[in-house]
């Protein structure tokens, strides 16, 4: 990527063995010591989606029985190449 061009990344992060994996944040740190500098971070919350809007109970059952966790937001980190 040329210099002092712009990044956006959007990513999640995941629930794996009973345990919180911050994946946004290890994304972050990776492409920052790429040569990258962090300009912005964004939170998008998706708890009212199209999609998901009348089955909340739904997911919530199915996080429980899986054993998972229905994650409702994103990060969009913003970075600029040095």
């Amino acid at each position: 990527m040329e210099r002092r061009r712009y990044l956006a990344l959007v990513i999640g992060d995941k629930y794996a063995r009973s345990e919180w994996v911050p994946l946004g944040f290890l994304a972050m740190q990776m492409v920052q010591e790429r040569g990258f500098t962090l300009k912005s971070i964004v939170v998008k919350n998706f708890e009212a989606t199209a999609g998901k809007r009348s089955q909340q109970e739904l997911w919530r059952y199915r996080a429980l029985v899986g054993g998972f966790y229905v994650f409702k937001h994103e990060y969009i980190f913003v970075f600029r190449k040095r």
